[in-house]
């Protein structure tokens, strides 16, 4: 039974990561049909607020964690604090530590031409028994998207990774897994160049206290109008909370 918290609109599983990581084991082994896993941050959850069809894709998911510390500070203002984030980087790295050794296969779609093979050649340095069935940039026309869903279907995924980026990436599964033979697809955003190695994640510590959005706004000064989507965020939830 899923235990959900509603933030402006968006249900958000009440999983701590060894939940989380058992629910997706659960969805590839039970689910008559591909099942959606999403990984929604305060950034999303505050352009979901204002658009009814992002809203309705993501509580389309069978799972819904909580990425970033914005989104666990907006449970507890709603008075129904989560135990834990659960970052999408950090689901998909337990997902690759449980299932490296088992028969179980993955296929990788997203990022630019060259970022998701180097993201699977660092990947096999730490697992070389996993199961990488076959990868993809994520700049479909119309007929690499017909190859890619023929290399899909045929290859028997369980667990298909895509880093479009929000909302790209929600849309196109929104639009496209019904077509698509798999256990489990999972929203990565820019998990691919992570690994990859061209993006480099924040050191723990900084995770731990809140403030990997601040090392990544360093790396990335571009992303300087979307970290402004935070304050907003945070207003919505207290409004939503105290004066609704």
């Amino acid at each position: 039974m899923r235990k959900l918290i509603n933030i402006l609109g968006v249900n958000i599983d009440q999983f701590k990561m060894r939940e989380a990581v058992a629910r997706v084991k659960n969805l590839i082994n039970t689910q008559s049909h591909s099942a959606l896993v999403v990984t929604p941050n305060s950034e999303i959850l505050a352009l979901a607020s204002e658009n009814e069809n992002l809203a309705r894709i993501l509580n389309s998911a069978d799972l819904a964690t909580a990425d970033g510390i914005g989104v666990v500070l907006a449970s507890k203002i709603m008075g129904e604090p989560l135990a834990e984030r659960v970052a999408g980087f950090d689901l998909i790295s337990n997902l690759f530590k449980e299932f490296a050794a088992s028969d179980l296969n993955f296929y990788f779609l997203g990022s630019k031409p060259g970022i998701v093979e180097k993201a699977i050649a660092n990947l096999k340095n730490d697992y070389p028994q996993i199961n990488i069935v076959g990868a993809h940039h994520g700049y479909l026309d119309q007929a690499s998207q017909k190859k890619v869903f023929r290399e899909i279907n045929e290859s028997k995924v369980d667990l298909l990774l895509v880093g479009m980026g929000f909302p790209l990436q929600e849309k196109f599964l929104d639009q496209n897994l019904a077509q698509l033979d798999v256990g489990v697809a999972i929203t990565v955003g820019g998990s691919f160049d992570v690994l990859a190695g061209e993006v480099n994640r924040a050191p723990l510590w900084v995770q731990r206290i809140g403030l990997e959005w601040l090392y990544r706004l360093l790396q990335e000064p571009s992303r300087f109008k979307r970290i402004l989507l935070l304050p907003k965020f945070l207003y919505l939830v207290i409004k939503a909370r105290f004066l609704a």
